[in-house]
C-alpha cells in the first residue's frame, strides 16, 4: 500500500519528521510513503533518515511545482491487532481498552484477571446504561426533614440498624474495589459496570449515615458477628468466588431484607430510601448471577470454586460466631413497630419468617444461576446467618 505525505513548504525539522515518524509508524511492513515537498534536496538527508531507521529510500521523481520522495518501510509493524472474539486478553495492550490497537513493546500490568469467562455477564452494557439512568442524589431525593420523630427505643433500632447496613455496603464497595485494577481493560464494560457498582455503594452508605442521623443518635454498635462475617467475604481472594457470595449470596439477600425494611418503614421518606437502594442492588445481584451462570456454562466444573467457598465460610463462621442479636432485636422492634412484649413478639416472627423467606429466594436464584438443586439447597442453608 502506498500512503501519501503531502508536506509542501515544510522545511527539514522537528515538524516535518515528526509527520514522518508517524507514517512510518501506522504503515505495514512493505509499504511505500510518498513525500510531496516544493524542496529538491532532501535525498541525502532521508536517506540518512532510512538508514538509521531500518527503512529503504527509494526514488525521487520530479514532479510539477514539487518533488516526489518514495519510501519503503522495511522495519517490522509497530502496532498489534487482535481478534475481537478473543477469551483471554493480550498481555501487551498496555492500558488499551478493547478495539485499540496497540503499539508493540507496550508495557505488562499483569493483570490477573484476564479471562473473559471470569468476567463476563450478558447484558453487561445495558447494566451499566441502567445504572448512569436510575442514579439518585442522597442529599435532595429524600426528603430528610420530613422524618418524624420515633419512640426512643425504636428510634434506637433505626440507628442500629442502619449502622449495619453501613457496615455491609462498606463491605460491597471494598469487595469490587479491590479486583477492579486486577482486570484487563480489554474487557472494558466490566471495570466501568463495576465502578457504577461502587459509586452506588458509597451512595447508599451516605444515605444510610443521613438516616442515622435523623435519628439524632447517628451510628451504633458494630459487633464481632458482623465483623466476621463481613471478614470473612472480604477475604475471599478468588474472583468467581468473591462475586458468588457479594452478589448472589450477599445481595441477594440484601434485597429481602431491604424489601423487609422497606414494608416496616413507619415514614415515607424511609420506605423511598430502601426503595431506591433496592433498585441499585437488584442490578448488582442481576450481574453477580449472569457472570455466575456463564462461567458455569463454560465449564460445569467451577461449581467445586463455588461449593467450596460457601462451605470455608460456614466453617469459619460457626468456629467464631453465630446470629447478631442486638441486629435481630432492632429488627423485630423496628417490624413489630415498638418494644413492648406484643410488638416485640410480632415483630421477632416477622424477621423469622424473612429468615426463611431468604433461604428460599437465595435457593432460587441459585437454581437460576444453573446449580443443581439440591445443592442450591445445601449451599443456601449453609449461608451466613449474618444475611451478607
Amino acid at each position: 500500500m502506498q500512503h501519501s505525505l503531502n508536506c509542501d513548504n515544510i522545511p527539514l525539522g522537528k515538524l516535518f519528521f515528526l509527520r514522518l515518524e508517524n507514517a512510518f509508524l501506522l504503515a505495514d511492513t512493505g509499504d511505500t510513503i510518498e513525500i510531496l515537498s516544493r524542496f529538491d534536496n532532501l535525498e541525502s538527508e532521508l536517506i540518512s533518515y532510512c538508514r538509521l531507521k531500518g527503512e529503504s529510500f527509494v526514488h525521487k521523481t520530479a514532479l510539477k511545482g514539487c518533488f516526489a520522495y518514495l519510501l519503503r518501510k522495511d522495519s517490522i509493524q509497530n502496532f498489534m491487532t487482535f481478534s475481537p472474539e478473543l477469551a483471554l486478553a493480550p498481555r501487551e495492550i498496555g492500558l488499551a481498552p478493547h478495539g485499540v490497537v496497540a503499539q508493540k513493546a507496550s508495557p505488562d500490568y499483569h493483570f490477573a484477571l484476564n479471562h473473559k469467562d471470569e468476567l463476563w455477564s450478558k447484558n453487561v452494557s445495558k447494566m451499566y446504561e441502567d445504572a448512569k439512568a436510575a442514579q439518585w442524589n442522597a442529599t435532595s431525593a429524600i426528603e430528610w426533614s420530613a422524618i418524624p420523630d420515633f419512640a426512643p427505643k425504636v428510634e434506637f433500632a433505626i440507628a442500629q440498624i442502619m449502622t449495619y447496613l453501613i457496615e455491609n455496603e462498606l463491605s460491597a464497595l471494598y469487595i469490587p474495589a479491590k479486583f477492579l485494577a486486577q482486570i484487563s481493560p480489554y474487557f472494558l464494560p466490566i471495570p466501568m459496570l463495576l465502578s457504577s457498582i461502587i459509586g452506588d455503594e458509597a451512595r447508599h452508605i451516605e444515605a444510610f449515615t443521613k438516616r442515622a442521623n435523623a435519628t439524632h443518635l447517628g451510628v451504633q454498635y458494630s459487633t464481632l458477628t458482623t465483623q466476621q462475617s463481613l471478614f470473612s467475604l472480604f477475604k475471599e481472594s478468588n474472583y468467581l468466588a468473591a462475586s458468588f457470595l457479594l452478589h448472589i449470596m450477599g445481595e441477594g439477600t440484601f434485597i429481602d431484607l431491604l424489601k423487609f425494611l422497606e414494608d416496616c418503614a413507619p415514614d415515607l421518606p424511609t420506605k423511598k430510601l430502601f426503595n431506591l437502594a433496592r433498585k441499585d442492588e437488584a442490578r448488582h445481584v442481576a450481574y453477580g448471577m449472569n457472570n455466575v451462570k456463564m462461567a458455569l456454562l463454560s465449564n460445569p466444573h467451577r461449581i467445586e470454586i463455588l461449593k467450596d467457598s460457601v462451605l470455608r465460610r460456614k466453617v469459619y463462621l460457626d468456629e467464631v460466631s453465630g446470629e447478631s442479636t442486638l441486629l435481630l432485636e432492632s429488627l423485630a422492634v423496628f417490624a413489630g413497630g415498638g418494644d413492648s412484649a406484643i410488638e416485640i413478639a410480632r415483630g421477632f416472627e416477622m424477621v423469622e419468617n424473612l429468615k426463611a423467606k431468604m433461604e428460599a429466594n437465595r435457593t432460587k436464584r441459585l437454581v437460576e444461576c444453573g446449580i443443581d438443586e439440591e445443592l442450591a439447597f445445601e449451599l443456601s442453608k449453609a449461608h451466613t446467618p449474618n444475611f451478607m
